[in-house]
Order: C-alpha cells, then sequence, then structure tokens
C-alpha cells in the first residue's frame, strides 16, 4: 500500500472511531431518559382517574367570593382562626365524628340522626364562619356559580368535616387573598351538597340576614361572640 493509501485509510478509520464514539453516547443518553422517565418523571401529565381511584386532589371544591354581599372590608385571618376556635369551643360537647341532619327554620327532619339546627354562626371580630343551606339565601345572594334555585331543606354531615371544610376556606381564600378582600364557602353534605360552610366578613349584607335561631352565646373572649 502506497503512503496516500495508508493516510487515507487511516483517516477514514479515525472518522468511524469518532462517529461510534457520537453513536455510543447518544444511545447511553437515550437510554438514560427513557430510564428517568419510567422512574421518575421530569414532567407530569394529568391522567383521567380511574372509576373509583380517588383523583389527585381529594379536597372537595370552594369558591373564594367578593361580592360585596359577602365581604364590605379586609377579613383579617387572625379574626378568623379564633373563629375557628370557636367552632370547636361551641360544638366540643358534640362527636365530631358523629352524623348529624342539619335543618334550617321550618324543616322537619326525618331520618332517624341525631339533628342541628340552622343557621349556626361563629364570630370573632371581622370573621364569621357561618354554617348553613342553600335553600334559606336570597336569590341573588348564592354563591358564585350555583345556578340551580331549589335547594334539600336538609343535609347530612359530621361537625369534624365541617370544622375542617372551614380552615380550608380560611387558608385557601382569606389568608391567601392579595389584591382585594376575599370571603369564602365549601358545598357540603352527603345527600345533596346542598348545605355548606361559609366564611364572610361580620356584620356583612348576608352576615345581617342570616340571624341564629336561639340566644346561646359562648364568648372564648369578649370579642368574639358565637350563636348556635
Amino acid at each position: 500500500m502506497n503512503t496516500a493509501g495508508f493516510w487515507l485509510s487511516q483517516g477514514l478509520r479515525n472518522k468511524m472511531a469518532r462517529f461510534t464514539q457520537h453513536q455510543s453516547l447518544f444511545a447511553l443518553t437515550c437510554l438514560l431518559m427513557i430510564g428517568l422517565t419510567h422512574g421518575n418523571p421530569l414532567h407530569t401529565v394529568p391522567q383521567p382517574a380511574l372509576p373509583g381511584a380517588p383523583g389527585p386532589n381529594p379536597r372537595p371544591l370552594k369558591t373564594c367570593v367578593a361580592l360585596e354581599t359577602w365581604v364590605t372590608g379586609r377579613i383579617e385571618p387572625a379574626d378568623c382562626y379564633q373563629a375557628l376556635d370557636l367552632f370547636r369551643l361551641a360544638e366540643g360537647a358534640k362527636r365530631g365524628s358523629q352524623k348529624f341532619e342539619f335543618y334550617g327554620p321550618g324543616a322537619k327532619p326525618a331520618r332517624g340522626l341525631l339533628t342541628l339546627a340552622t343557621p349556626r354562626k361563629y364570630t370573632a371580630k371581622t370573621c364569621t364562619i357561618m354554617v348553613g343551606l342553600l335553600a334559606w339565601f336570597p336569590p341573588d345572594c348564592l354563591p358564585p356559580h350555583v345556578t340551580r334555585q331549589y335547594f334539600a331543606r336538609t343535609d347530612v354531615e359530621t361537625l369534624d368535616r365541617l370544622q375542617q371544610a372551614a380552615r380550608e376556606v380560611v387558608e385557601d381564600c382569606v389568608q391567601w387573598s392579595k389584591n382585594k378582600p376575599l370571603a369564602g364557602w365549601q358545598p357540603m353534605g352527603e345527600l345533596s351538597k346542598d348545605m355548606g360552610v361559609f366564611v364572610w366578613k361580620t356584620d356583612s349584607y348576608l352576615d345581617l340576614i342570616f340571624r341564629p335561631l336561639n340566644g346561646l352565646v359562648v364568648p372564648p373572649s369578649a370579642n368574639s361572640t358565637s350563636t348556635a
């Protein structure tokens, strides 16, 4: 083999070696990415839940509300946490996991459960938490996205779930409101979701409409009241 042929062959072999190295590196990178995406996804896309399987967020729907009938000024988060404490204090003698049938004025419970009348309110300064049924809301004051006009007059819930829902509304709406004051609510009720936990500004229009059914007051401090 002459000298020119030798160098041509040697150059070709060098190019083939470099190509083989790049090809091996590319294959290794592909295998590594496949391993990553099968083990710990870099990006996840929500997939439809299988029937009966829990969704990615098991918490029920909450709606933050900026309507003037609900909130006429800033609600202090600290007041809401005090109202939550009052909620637990006022209902402390009742079993939290016990199912109760909640009913509104004039309704007749008929499910054989222990009963609790509504509305039930817990107020601390600027913040009021109310447990009540949608059937007693004025039509122009219903929560946003509620389009029905007829609601059940009783529903079934536990105090534990109601108190947890109230805390979530305070955390998700009142505590994190930035540009404008926010109230909020969460639909509740095992039967029809026709009751709810509502958090709004004390002395707002709705707060003045929903007067509790009796005069029981359990104040943890001079600035807080509960009427159940």
